[in-house]
């Protein structure tokens, strides 16, 4: 039956993606097939499991986090952030590089998504740039690789999709994965200090200089944001609020940022409240349906079965986490983030747990290992972005194409891998912080 199971999973997963079905019903889908064939009826499980995921206070998470990005988008804090941080870092070498680094990494703070943080940093920073004489290709590749930021740094909605599938704290998940979101910005910036030192990055026009009190003037339009994201860690850290209880203090702080700057309108608040309720209703189909999935593969015991397979073969914890990192970022190459976390995670819980690996922990590495392929070939989902914006801002015919995203983006790529291997290598890194909540 196991095999039987195997075979019917996969058939149904290579036809839903090949012919472009949304997630959630080739995830659906491939539920009713296994169940209808190896179980019997399980319309009522098809009822219950849905509503028993998308009815629990620990969801209303989702669609407050997604209502926080969306004002703070609809605010206008990008160009506000990107033009005060080039202030403060056009005289340092590699210049705007650093500062699509570090706009990246706010970003990611107010939308969670690796694509929307690389489209909107994109949109802004690569005009700029060109403008500059940057060289392109470092340019590119700077953005795609601080784009994946945006599913490391809470709030991250990757990371809330894996609390909930893999049953463990949110708001560990986010305080676990705060340095090593700080030590990936850092390596980036070593990246590009490293390259900027050894060869040209810039054109040789004079950069412009800004005064101590023009510098401090646009930290007026950067401070309430952060004031506003320090504010949900920390009650998050402390304890003193879960993460539903602070994603609703970031909704109403953001809505009164935008209030402030004079950005709310009806026009506004009804773009912001259309695309927070589509984001949602896309991620809780995507939900039901991974849970649906998930039952089903529990019911017939794949996931058992897998977990007993892999272990007969004796392996370390370490060996069995290089192979799982293996099997993650070839994933990663053909999937995008979201399937490979709702489908396949689950799967692998049962070894995870039978290994007495922590699954706070594997997940900080599981979004390290689906960053990597954000920015890999074939499908980087982060270069075909980054390549519609291109296309957008320069046309057809003078955008280039994604080959120099790829070689854009290979140092960074190096720099993932060297804080992966830190996080394999020194887990106590990622959880030292984890420990001290309690």
């Amino acid at each position: 039956m196991i095999w039987t199971a195997v075979i019917v999973i996969c058939i149904m997963l290579t036809i839903g993606f090949s012919l472009g079905l949304h997630v959630a019903t080739t995830l659906g889908l491939t539920a009713l097939v296994v169940g209808l064939t190896l179980v019997g009826p399980v319309w009522d499980f098809f009822g219950a499991i849905p509503w028993a995921t998308t009815s629990s206070v620990t969801i209303a998470v989702v669609p407050l986090f997604v209502l926080m990005g969306e004002l703070m988008l609809r605010a206008g804090l990008t160009d506000d952030l990107y033009a005060t941080l080039s202030r403060f870092m056009n005289k340092v070498p590699g210049g705007l590089l650093h500062t699509n680094i570090l706009s990246c990494t706010m970003f990611s703070a107010i939308s969670g998504s690796s694509l929307a943080t690389a489209t909107t940093i994109g949109s802004v920073a690569l005009p700029v740039m060109k403008e500059r004489g940057y060289n392109e290709r470092l340019a590119l590749g700077s953005i795609a690789a601080g784009g994946t930021l945006g599913i490391l740094i809470p709030p991250s909605l990757i990371l809330i999709v894996y609390g909930l599938v893999a049953e463990v704290s949110i708001a560990k998940l986010y305080v676990a994965t705060l340095l090593p979101g700080l030590l990936m910005v850092i390596f980036f910036m070593l990246a590009i200090a490293v390259i900027s030192k050894y060869s040209k990055t810039d054109s040789d026009a004079p950069a412009e200089t800004y005064t101590l009190r023009e510098k401090l003037s646009g930290l007026v339009d950067i401070i309430p944001v952060a004031a506003l994201l320090t504010l949900i860690i920390g009650v998050i850290y402390g304890g003193v609020a879960t993460p539903t209880e602070a994603a609703a203090f970031g909704a109403t702080g953001a809505f009164l940022i935008a209030l402030f700057k004079g950005r709310v309108s009806m026009a506004m608040l009804q773009e912001t409240f259309l695309a927070t309720s589509t984001t949602t209703a896309m991620l809780m189909f995507v939900l039901a349906a991974a849970f649906l999935l998930q039952f089903i593969l529990g019911f017939v015991g794949l996931p058992r079965a897998l977990s007993q397979w892999v272990l007969s073969f004796g392996l370390t914890q370490l060996q069995l986490i290089l192979m799982m990192c293996l099997v993650f970022i070839l994933l990663g190459m053909v999937l995008d983030s979201l399937p490979i976390v709702v489908a396949v995670v689950p799967i692998f819980l049962p070894l995870l747990e039978a290994q007495g690996i922590d699954l706070i922990w594997f997940g900080v590495l599981l979004v390290i290992l689906i960053e990597l392929g954000l920015i890999t070939p074939p499908i980087g989902m982060n270069i075909f972005v980054l390549q519609g914006v291109r296309r957008r801002l320069y046309g057809e015919d003078n955008c280039g194409t994604m080959t120099d995203i790829f070689l854009g983006v290979l140092p960074f790529v190096v720099a993932m891998l060297v804080v992966l291997g830190l996080v394999i290598a020194f887990p106590g890194f990622s959880l030292w912080a984890v420990e001290a909540m309690r």
